[in-house]
């Protein structure tokens, strides 16, 4: 594989190339090919996501000692 297997397009920012490479390291052709337009922005997380509480037995109940 090199870095430039295929000609940038115009108006692409990036392109990511998927392959599939056995144990015995054979590598097949590519699988998917994802094109990022240079005018592309993700949709940002607010800074305030947060996870739910604990899960593991010693945190469901409140008060339980660890």
């Amino acid at each position: 594989m090199t870095n430039a297997t295929t000609p940038a397009k115009p108006g692409v920012k990036m392109t990511i190339e998927v392959y599939t490479v056995s144990r015995y390291g054979v590598v097949s052709p590519p699988r998917a090919t994802v094109s990022v337009p240079h005018n592309y922005e993700p949709v940002l997380e607010p800074i305030n996501t947060g996870f739910g509480p604990c899960q593991c037995p010693s945190h469901r109940q409140a008060g339980a000692a660890r």
